[in-house]
């Protein structure tokens, strides 16, 4: 489960009913010769916010991904599905995991000319970011606490500690 920020033409207002999620039968696209163009200017611009030796890049002829492997933050890059993600995991709920997304949004708007659209407002991710700091470190924390319940250890905790 991630908070993603998908970008989008200038002109779209909103995101697709269902971004992401075409046909799951259907054989993925090869990304276009403009994606790959578009993608080789976007991954020297990202790489220079991300922290060296903290990313690894991954290519395929379907898609490029830059993975930052302290947050988990994954920048893919699919045919017609530009996006970064923010899992929630308990230690992304922290200031820093966010700030790196923003930057990243702000990296790829600039190199592209699309606009980072979020999953949550459906509107444009760098005019609200603060907001939904708050709201992505309250969906991080309530995921730590269902995730610890779905372990033996976090269950027998709950059942001896009364907080």
């Amino acid at each position: 489960m991630s908070f993603a920020v998908h970008f989008l033409p200038a002109g779209t207002s909103t995101l697709p009913d269902d971004p992401g999620q075409g046909d799951q039968d259907q054989d993925p696209d090869e990304l276009a010769a403009e994606e790959v163009g578009l993608w080789d200017r976007v991954q020297p611009a990202l790489l220079e916010v991300l922290p060296a030796d903290e990313y690894v890049l991954d290519a395929t002829p379907f898609a490029r991904q830059v993975a930052h492997r302290p947050s988990g933050l994954l920048v893919s890059w699919q045919h017609d599905d530009y996006q970064a993600s923010l899992p929630f995991w308990s230690t992304n709920a922290d200031s820093g995991a966010f700030d790196t997304l923003v930057r990243v949004t702000l990296s790829i708007e600039e190199t592209t000319g699309l606009v980072g659209l979020d999953e949550i407002t459906g509107g444009r991710f760098l005019d609200h970011h603060a907001e939904l700091a708050s709201s992505f470190a309250a969906v991080a924390e309530g995921f730590e606490e269902a995730m610890e319940q779905q372990t033996l250890l976090g269950r027998l905790r709950s059942m001896f500690h009364r907080g």
